[in-house]
């Protein structure tokens, strides 16, 4: 192997200039390219998510309560529209938890492009340290070996350049076990996107086959539906006389409610009814104050008949007409009381079981369709506490509960003040 042969001294001053001069460089771009990887998603879309999946778990909760009322209706050979009008609650939930999962979808699909950006961002970035970090090795390739960095101080024009110099090479290495360090944590970056960007993929396609799963569910319960209608259509006067005896019950309960009432209001003068007593008034204005936060009467449950007039599900160019709502639930399930009151009334109604109302100050709410009854006149409630269980009247056994306005004598919708 040839004997090195020593550069002249202007010419390696020429190269300890150049080399210094590079490094100068170097040290000013060095690590400039290099960002953390912020995470793509924000706060808000994170909530947004939790959102929709709380919102999901609420929608699956109340399908499967109508799956069980379902699973006990159809325990009777004879076809009722209650199955009918349960089936009709489980499609509107259906469609709701449709429109949740395509929004999820949506919000999956957005996730999806984010991270597939992040992992383009993480590996142009990895590659660009690389590249600075291959030129920070060429560089130290053309200055040689460990000894040859002490000629470029050494070459200085004076001590204060050898100074310049050495702290200069001393800065070089920092930055380039900095480099490397910034290397890793880039790399590791991108492997901590591909991992995500992979979750999210799984997240795509497991929203996609809830989706048609969804999609197939609600196709089964539209048919159901049909199906019960044209057994019905089949038993049409059989439905129009189980109509009427319905009809003449909620007529009955709707003359004793007034009776009430209005002799209520006939006594408003008497300072020893519970309305006027300071108890009364502030129950009043909390039952007020609740509007839309109510617990439901009972524990499990769901709402087949609305509040206000509407159509029969068979029968053309009949009208049903409400008060109050119905709640299809067990039978013997217990019924409770919505709010704090006094139980100012418990009567019976030919045919319709026994009913139960609570004075809460400024309103009353009534408890229908009961078998049993665990209170008397005069007791004092609270929140949740029994007033009785519900009976079976021929449709199912349903909760019937009415709001009224006590002083202008007028029914109200339950369902806009029970909890959603």
């Amino acid at each position: 192997m040839g004997k090195r042969i020593p550069c002249p001294s202007s010419c390696r001053r020429t190269l300890t200039c150049a080399v210094a001069s590079d490094l100068r460089n170097r040290l000013r771009l060095c690590g400039t390219a290099f960002l953390l990887l912020s995470p793509l998603l924000c706060w808000g879309q994170g909530n947004d998510r939790a959102k929709l999946e709380a919102e999901r778990q609420a929608i699956n909760d109340r399908i499967a309560a109508t799956q069980s009322l379902l699973k006990s209706t159809r325990d009777d050979k004879e076809k009722s529209t209650q199955e009918w009008a349960v089936l009709k609650e489980q499609l509107s939930l259906r469609q709701q938890l449709l429109s949740n999962l395509r929004a999820e979808r949506k919000a999956a699909e957005r996730r999806l492009a984010q991270r597939e950006s992040g992992v383009d961002h993480a590996d142009e970035q990895l590659a660009q340290l690389k590249a600075e970090y291959a030129d920070m090795i060429r560089l130290a390739d053309r200055i040689g070996g460990h000894d040859t960095w002490w000629e470029v101080v050494l070459d200085a024009e004076g001590t204060t350049q050898a100074f310049r110099r050495l702290m200069l090479i001393g800065e070089y290495r920092r930055q380039r076990h900095a480099q490397a360090d910034r290397i890793s944590a880039s790399a590791n970056a991108l492997r901590q996107e591909m991992t995500a960007l992979e979750r999210e993929r799984n997240d795509l396609v497991e929203v996609e086959r809830d989706l048609r799963a969804e999609r197939d569910a609600a196709r089964s319960a539209a048919r159901q539906m049909e199906s019960l209608v044209a057994d019905f259509q089949s038993r049409e006067q059989e439905l129009r006389n189980q109509l009427a005896k319905e009809e003449a019950r909620r007529a009955e309960l709707g003359k004793a409610i007034e009776r009430i009432l209005k002799a209520a209001r006939r006594a408003a003068d008497n300072t020893t009814g519970f309305a006027a007593t300071p108890e009364g008034q502030i129950i009043a204005a909390e039952f007020n104050a609740n509007k839309g936060r109510l617990p439901w009467p009972v524990s499990e449950g769901v709402l087949v008949g609305r509040f206000g007039t509407h159509p029969h599900p068979s029968l053309p160019g009949i009208q049903i007409e409400r008060r109050g709502i119905d709640i299809a639930t067990s039978g013997g399930s217990t019924v409770s009381a919505i709010f704090s009151g006094r139980v100012s009334n418990v009567i019976s109604i030919p045919g319709g079981g026994l009913v139960v109302m609570l004075d809460h100050g400024s309103h009353r709410s009534v408890y229908a369709n009961l078998g049993t009854v665990t209170v008397e006149t005069g007791d004092d409630l609270r929140t949740g506490q029994a007033v009785g269980t519900v009976i079976d009247l021929g449709e199912g056994p349903k909760a019937h509960l009415e709001i009224w306005d006590a002083k202008g004598s007028s029914p109200l919708d339950p369902a806009q003040w029970i909890a959603r």
